[in-house]
């Protein structure tokens, strides 16, 4: 696995981070999937209100975890296993200095490799294509 070809990544200039995720969420649904959680990783500030001593070199950080049941269903068919990869994911982050934010994810093509299985690959290539297709769509 080569981290530079195996995640897709795009950086968007932002006025609020927030307006960015709601963007997200809004073309995730419009490509028929349903997100299963959003971790909210960047719950720092609560943290440290709390007391808890953190470091830190990002201002938000959230892990949105997507699934869509037709193609979770072809990639387990095509191999039982294959669901350890499931649901796929985006991660949504800020720098701490940074005005601008990063949305990545892992290619599903580059688990599917793993499997050696021409059937797995197929759906795996099918929906990277929507991942890709969702940044490519989003307003920022």
């Amino acid at each position: 696995m080569n981290v530079d070809e195996d995640i897709v990544s795009r950086k968007y200039q932002i006025v609020d981070f927030d307006d960015l995720i709601d963007d997200l969420v809004v073309e995730i649904q419009q490509h028929n999937f349903h997100i299963s959680r959003i971790n909210h990783i960047d719950n720092i500030y609560d943290r440290l209100e709390a007391g808890i001593d953190v470091i830190v070199n990002f201002k938000h950080y959230k892990i949105v975890e997507i699934c869509n049941l037709n193609i979770c269903s072809e990639l387990i068919s095509a191999d039982l296993r294959a669901g350890v990869f499931m649901p796929v994911r985006f991660i949504v982050y800020q720098r701490q200095e940074e005005t601008s934010a990063h949305v990545a994810f892992l290619k599903p093509t580059a688990f599917a490799r793993l499997f050696d299985s021409k059937p797995l690959m197929q759906v795996a290539t099918q929906l990277e294509e929507e991942m890709i297709d969702v940044l490519e769509e989003m307003a920022y």
